[in-house]
C-alpha cells in the first residue's frame, strides 16, 4: 500500500509548489507582500524595482494608485498612478530612496496599490530597510 501511496503523495507536492504563483482571477497588486532592501548611506538614491501582477490579463487599461501611509521622507514614488496596460498581467514601477534622508529610527516602509474600480482590494508591501 505504500507503493501507491508514494507517487500519489508526490503528485499532491508538486502540484502544491506550482500553485504557489498563483493567484486569484481579480488579484491586482504586489507581486510580494514583504522584501528586504540593503541601501548605502554613502549613495544619495537609490532605485528599487517592484513588481505589481494582476491575477489574469486585463481587458482594459487599469489605473492604479500607488501611496504609502508614512511621510515621503527618506523615499519617493516615480509614477504614483501607474497603468497595467490591456492584455497584460504585471508592469513594473521604481521607488527611489534618499539613504541620506533615511532616519535611525525607520526601519520599514509601507506602500499600498490600490486598483481604480468599485470592487477593487488594495494590497499591501512591507520594505524593511537595513543600512549596508
Amino acid at each position: 500500500s505504500t507503493r501507491l501511496a508514494l507517487p500519489f503523495f508526490y503528485a499532491l507536492l508538486i502540484s502544491a509548489c506550482s500553485n504557489s504563483d498563483n493567484y486569484p482571477k481579480e488579484y491586482i497588486g504586489f507581486e510580494k507582500q514583504s522584501i528586504s532592501h540593503t541601501y548605502d548611506i554613502k549613495n544619495e538614491e537609490e532605485t528599487l524595482t517592484l513588481k505589481i501582477i494582476a491575477g489574469e490579463k486585463q481587458d482594459t487599461d487599469r489605473k492604479l494608485t500607488i501611496s504609502s501611509p508614512m511621510g515621503g521622507n527618506g523615499f519617493s514614488i516615480q509614477d504614483p498612478h501607474p497603468v497595467i496596460p490591456k492584455g497584460k498581467k504585471s508592469i513594473k514601477i521604481d521607488i527611489t530612496l534618499y539613504p541620506k534622508k533615511i532616519n535611525g529610527i525607520q526601519r520599514a516602509l509601507r506602500l499600498t496599490c490600490t486598483p481604480d474600480g468599485k470592487d477593487a482590494k488594495a494590497s499591501e508591501i512591507s520594505i524593511r530597510l537595513q543600512k549596508k
